[in-house]
This record gives structure tokens, C-alpha cells and sequence, in this order.
């Protein structure tokens, strides 16, 4: 018995220590024999977003700024997924609560290196089922996947979940939200809910596809709470123990805890409960920026090498003589901040979110 206790330990111990010491620090930046994805918080499209990417000469709207300072460390992955929390609907363009942005947003993402937008979230139905078919569509349009929600369920069937291969490893993700705000999903669309009965049935469905790599994409938690409510706990250990490998959470609007959990084979289980905003016009602390999730998984063993973070810093306002909303990686701003010639508001701002970031996820590695 104290033999099999000691084989429990030391296995425990290493699959622990193999997880850790191949940290994001220890890495250089194109990792040999890897497969990196990136995952960025809530697309958000209040009013202000798009007046301000709104040019009154070419009278067209462009987004490429907002993502400029991050687009490097977009292209440096292999697949970058983000969660579109804006129905793509067409004119009148309108904030919260209704949303409904410019075609162009989808243009920037794409142009920022954004492969995968998630669409099932608490927005989705905002424009009603005109609404959610015309973001579908226009996200196919422009050669990117999306997952989350459908036109009808035979296109659910065929194509979900989706499975991407790349480096000769199969990824199978998932995406669910918590609800629509109260609206209803008119026949035939779908969206895919938090319904545990059906999501078995898909994790066994990635799993017959012989999937590498489950990855959860969730909408779900408490608005503006900083720690994972019990609800987002048990279900993050129902995904854990039906198989999932990676968990990543948004919706509440601020960067949550993350920890690592154990599956049944007492393999670390990345749990990332939520990203933050990855863009938005939210101003109150915690909410004025997000996290982009790096995750490194190794080619020959097909497990995950490792996760960390950057934490983004959404500034509003004037940089490099142009006013629109800028994504500041923070780590660039501390290493440099003469490049970023910020007011002393948002200098503050800015180095409070990195802080309260940094002890949040005192945790888990932050990219270097």
C-alpha cells in the first residue's frame, strides 16, 4: 500500500513539476516542436468604439489601430481565437444594449491575426435571428471560423465541434454560454447553451474524432467579480472530468483567478475562469483591459507544454497622433514607457490593472 501511495506521489509531483518548469520565461519565442494558440477576452462594440474607428473623409470605419500594438504577438501563433461579443448585424449601428457593429470590426480582427471568433455569448441575439445569421455569414466571408452559434442544426452537426488540425495535432473545440439576455432562439438557429447533458454528448463527439486536444471555451460567471463564482468551479470540474484539457472562460468584463486542476489521470487541467475585456469602452478599474492566453502545446507528446498570460491594457484616447482605442500590452509600457506618451490618468489605470492582474494571477506564468 505505502508503494502504490509513493508511485500515487511522485507521479503526481513530476507531472506538476514537468508543467512548471517549461515555463512561458524559459522559452524562446518560436518554440521548437510546438503548436501555440492565443486567446483573447470579450470583443466588445459600445458606441464610442465605433465612432471613434468611423473616418468622416473615406467615410469608412477601420479598426487596424486598435489591435497594433498586439498584432505581433497575434501572428506569433499558430491559431488565435477570440471571443466575438457583438452581433456583426448591419446599420443602425448601436451600443449596449442591442449591439451591433461594423463589418469592418471583423476586418481588423482578421487583420490583427485572429483565426476563430467564439459566438456563443449573452450577445448573440441582440439583433434577433437576422442578426445572428448575418454574423455567420459575414465571418465566413472573410475566410475565418467561428463556433457557438448556428444557422440551423444540421450546420451545427457538420461542423461542430470544430476540429482543427495543425502540426499534426487535432484540436476539438468547444464553445457554450450561460444565456442570451432573455432573448429566444428563433427556429431553426441554434445556440449552443450550458447544458451538461449536451455537452457529454459533444465531449464524447470530439473524443470519436479522435481529438488531441478538448479545448472549453465558456460564457459564464457573475459580472465584475473578480474570483470564480461555485458555479463556474463545478462546472470547470464536470468539463475536467469528462475530458476537456484546457478551459477558457469570459462574460464577467474583468480578469478572474485561474488554477490548475487535476483530471482523472492526475494530469494538470489549465483553468482559465475569465480573459477580461479584450477591447471595450468599460472605464472602471478591472475592466479597462484583459489578458491574451498563450498556450504552447508540444508536438510529439500532444500535451500542453505550457500556459501564461499578457496582461492588455485598453487605452482610450490620443497615441501617435491618432484618437481611438489602443491595446497596450502592458509588460511594452513598463519595459518603455517613453513609446507610450500617456496622461497621468491612464498611466494610473494602466499600472493598477497590471498590478491587480499580476496578484490575481499570481499563480499562473506571465509572458516575459
Amino acid at each position: 500500500m505505502r508503494r502504490v501511495l509513493l508511485s500515487l506521489l511522485i507521479l503526481f509531483i513530476f507531472s506538476s513539476f514537468s508543467y512548471n518548469y517549461n515555463s512561458a520565461r524559459d522559452l524562446p519565442e518560436n518554440v521548437p516542436d510546438s503548436l501555440v494558440l492565443l486567446f483573447a477576452g470579450d470583443i466588445m462594440g459600445h458606441s464610442p468604439q465605433f465612432q471613434a474607428a468611423y473616418d468622416p473623409i473615406s467615410k469608412k470605419y477601420n479598426y487596424d489601430i486598435c489591435f497594433q500594438q498586439v498584432k505581433p504577438f497575434i501572428n506569433s501563433a499558430d491559431i488565435a481565437i477570440a471571443n466575438l461579443e457583438v452581433p456583426i448585424a448591419g446599420k443602425p449601428y448601436s451600443g449596449y444594449p442591442n449591439f451591433s457593429s461594423p463589418d469592418a470590426l471583423l476586418d481588423g480582427l482578421k487583420n490583427a491575426g485572429y483565426d476563430v471568433l467564439l459566438t456563443a455569448n449573452n450577445h448573440v441575439l441582440d439583433r434577433g435571428q437576422k442578426g445572428l445569421e448575418r454574423t455567420i455569414r459575414s465571418i465566413k466571408n472573410r475566410e475565418l471560423l467561428s463556433l457557438g452559434s448556428y444557422i440551423d442544426s444540421i450546420q451545427r452537426d457538420s461542423i461542430y465541434p470544430l476540429i482543427i488540425e495543425r502540426k499534426g495535432i487535432k484540436l476539438a473545440f468547444l464553445n457554450y454560454t450561460y444565456g442570451t439576455n432573455g432573448n429566444r432562439v428563433l427556429s431553426p438557429n441554434v445556440v449552443n447553451y450550458l447544458d451538461s447533458v449536451q455537452i457529454k454528448k459533444d465531449i464524447e463527439k470530439a473524443k470519436s474524432k479522435n481529438a488531441d486536444q478538448i479545448i472549453m471555451t465558456v460564457h459564464w460567471g457573475a459580472e465584475y467579480e473578480l474570483r470564480a463564482n461555485d458555479i463556474q468551479r463545478n462546472y470547470a470540474a464536470f468539463f475536467v472530468r469528462n475530458g476537456v484539457q484546457l478551459v477558457v472562460g469570459g462574460h464577467p468584463h474583468v480578469v478572474q483567478d485561474a488554477e490548475i486542476m487535476q483530471n482523472t489521470d492526475s494530469l494538470p487541467i489549465p483553468v482559465y475562469y475569465s480573459l477580461g475585456n479584450s477591447i471595450s469602452n468599460q472605464r472602471k478599474p478591472n475592466t479597462d483591459g484583459g489578458i491574451l492566453l498563450k498556450v504552447v502545446i508540444d508536438t510529439k507528446s500532444k500535451k500542453i507544454r505550457s500556459t501564461s498570460y499578457l496582461p492588455v491594457y485598453v487605452h482610450k484616447g490620443v497615441l501617435n497622433s491618432v484618437y481611438q482605442y489602443h491595446l497596450i500590452p502592458t509588460t511594452a509600457y513598463l519595459s518603455d514607457s517613453t513609446r507610450f506618451p500617456l496622461k497621468l490618468v491612464d498611466k494610473n489605470a494602466l499600472l493598477y490593472f497590471d498590478s491587480e492582474t499580476r496578484n490575481r494571477l499570481s499563480n499562473m506564468n506571465i509572458v516575459q
